[in-house]
């Protein structure tokens, strides 16, 4: 496992090596979007999102930019894959597909982290918002990766199947806006409890107690326990979806396909 990783670091450097263009492309791409979303909601609004409104938008943006980049990566990696040919190959390795894509999103997690902090920093630049930022909000959004990479087992479960997902992770993209920002934590009634179960929720509440509300980790609402478990149970579930579909389509033959 520590040399496979190794290997993903030395894989990914030399991806960035050679294709600088699509980072930077990628971070401008990212901010433009935002910009053009936080025009828009000032337009609707008749006057600029100002306040704690805006902060928690820029939490959720961020949090969705994260996510993004661990759910599309697993799914696209098994397309690459078969699409080369090797995806076999990969599946009959020592470590597996799924400890490999493990791997993959790992690496990816912490290339994806500096990219979301400078992502974080041109956004406050240009909204003239400053959050609180320290390393320790590295333990939700670490939390809020593992719940992403349970999603991905899903995507991937499905692109390993069918071979193509282009279209539905184009989908998924929305879905995931939708969850990560929707306020479930502010609800009413059984909105805290259905945050417990939602992709990411409490992460994006554990964040927003810590860089606007400026608790630590431990605040009045449990956030914490309930990120953890909220990481537990999609990366558990992601597991055991993507051990169910790849042992089908070992069985009906189909790793080869394209």
């Amino acid at each position: 496992m520590w040399f496979g990783l190794l290997a993903e670091f030395r894989r990914e450097w030399l991806l960035f090596r050679r294709y600088p263009t699509e980072l930077i492309s990628q971070i401008v791409i990212v901010v433009i979007a935002f910009y053009g979303l936080f025009l828009g909601a000032s337009y609707v609004a008749g006057s600029h999102v100002v306040g704690n409104r805006l902060d928690s938008v820029i939490v959720g943006y961020l949090l969705w930019t994260l996510a993004m980049g661990a759910v599309g990566s697993m799914g696209w990696d098994i397309m690459n894959e078969a699409q080369n040919g090797t995806l076999e190959q990969v599946m009959i390795s020592s470590l597996g597909l799924s400890r490999i894509l493990l791997l993959r999103s790992i690496v990816m997690f912490l290339y994806n982290i500096l990219f979301t902090f400078v992502v974080l920093f041109l956004i406050m630049w240009m909204t003239h918002r400053h959050l609180s930022v320290s390393i320790v909000e590295l333990i939700p959004f670490g939390l809020a990766m593992a719940s992403a990479i349970g999603i991905g087992y899903c995507v991937a479960s499905m692109t390993i199947l069918f071979k193509r997902s282009n279209q539905f992770l184009g989908l998924l993209q929305f879905v995931l806006l939708f969850l990560v920002m929707t306020p479930f934590a502010s609800l009413p009634g059984w909105g805290q409890a259905i945050a417990v179960f939602v992709p990411i929720a409490p992460m994006n509440a554990l964040l927003k107690q810590m860089m606007i509300e400026q608790f630590g980790l431990i605040g009045p609402h449990y956030w914490l326990l309930w990120s953890v478990v909220n990481a537990v149970l999609w990366v558990g579930l992601g597991m055991v979806v993507f051990a169910t579909a790849s042992k089908r389509a070992r069985r009906k033959g189909i790793l080869g396909h394209y």
